[in-house]
């Protein structure tokens, strides 16, 4: 079936852009993008997902209102024969200058939030290094992904009060990925043991950070015995600039997280960089995106890439300000940090996933439970 996409000149493979060149279920396109100011009183994310062997579009919108209410909303649709329009119910994510500026859009909904937002690129993308893994013979892992830093501009609406959001208050961050991806869907029927079997005994942590001139992204997986299991990243400049990314080549981190809890609450790393570079960076909460809301790790029996029919939307309004609540949906979380470097300050956000053990910080269990 003809697409749009095909009337570009970017094939890759002998057919058409309405499916990709394998069948394998679990092939995922994702794209995620996160705003927040610089005082931890609004942070919103929004995401999407493109299942094509399986039929479905999905997406979702999170917002925080001062780390004491947040605002949910998924939604889900049949796939075809829509495929080449991310859009889905209010919510809608559009390409209208690659890597310069991209609008999302969730119109009026019965879940109390709107937003028109521009996300304006200010930094070199960056590439990550694939991930691939196998699991007694069979490939459950293999992906690649691209980060950008950036600024935003347009409004969001929460229960009837705007906020204005301004390129000067407010940072962004986005990530692109696509490929055979674990944990999508209900989980498969008569296989020996699920997509996740080697999560254990780790972390996961996945950073953006930005200062004026430059930033830099990092994706790290170390396991309890301390080695590294994947490491990738760079410190990159403004779009524009004459100096391509610098690889990250280690990290060596401190973190603090509140009492009792998994949950982040700042942290001291220090970045070794290719070209000989060490930066040293001291980060503290600001406020936290629980990426629950939009079903990440699965929320009321919801997966992404779940067929959940025609067309499908759910949604409700958390008590964060309640320790019990922010525990309760902990899972994968948008930690919102102010960022000392040297005599600079910079913004970002950092995702941080315990799975136990981990020595290192004392975890013996799990601090959450997949849906």
């Amino acid at each position: 079936m003809l697409t749009t996409f095909d009337e570009f000149t970017c094939h890759q493979v002998v057919s058409t852009f309405d499916h990709p060149d394998t069948s394998d279920r679990a092939w995922t396109e994702k794209l995620w993008c996160n705003i927040h100011d610089t005082k931890g009183e609004l942070v919103l994310a929004t995401g999407f997902g493109i299942y094509p062997n399986r039929n479905v579009l999905d997406g979702y919108g999170c917002v925080n209102i001062g780390n004491r209410k947040q605002y949910n909303m998924r939604i889900s649709r049949v796939l075809r024969p829509k495929i080449d329009e991310i859009s889905l119910g209010p919510l809608s994510y559009e390409v209208v200058e690659p890597y310069r500026k991209i609008r999302i859009i969730m119109g009026e909904n019965k879940y109390g939030f709107s937003y028109d937002l521009e996300f304006l690129g200010t930094m070199d993308p960056g590439e990550e290094e694939p991930q691939f893994g196998r699991s007694r013979g069979r490939l459950y892992m293999n992906t690649c992904r691209y980060a950008q830093l950036g600024r935003v501009r347009g409004w969001v609406i929460v229960e009837g009060r705007k906020y204005d959001i301004d390129e000067a208050n407010y940072y962004a961050q986005r990530d692109h990925s696509w490929g055979i991806r674990m944990g999508t869907g209900a989980a498969e029927q008569g296989v020996q043991a699920p997509d996740h079997e080697k999560f254990t005994a780790m972390m996961i942590n996945w950073l953006t950070i930005q200062f004026n001139e430059w930033g830099l992204y990092c994706y790290l997986i170390e396991k309890n015995d301390g080695t590294v299991q994947y490491l990738g990243g760079s410190v990159v400049e403004r779009i524009g600039g004459k100096k391509a990314p610098v690889p990250i080549t280690a990290v060596d981190h401190q973190y603090e997280y509140h009492p009792g809890t998994q949950r982040m609450k700042a942290g001291n790393v220090v970045f070794t960089c290719k070209d000989g570079r060490k930066i040293e960076l001291a980060m503290k909460e600001l406020t936290t995106m629980y990426l629950r809301g939009g079903a990440y790790v699965g929320y009321k029996g919801f997966r992404h890439g779940t067929w959940m029919g025609e067309y499908w939307e759910d949604g409700e309004t958390w008590n964060i300000g309640d320790e019990s609540v922010a525990n309760d949906v902990h899972g994968l979380d948008d930690t919102v940090v102010e960022v000392r470097c040297g005599v600079e300050t910079g913004y970002g956000i950092i995702e941080n996933m315990i799975f136990a053990p981990f020595d290192r910080y004392g975890f013996k269990q799990w601090g959450f439970k997949p849906a």
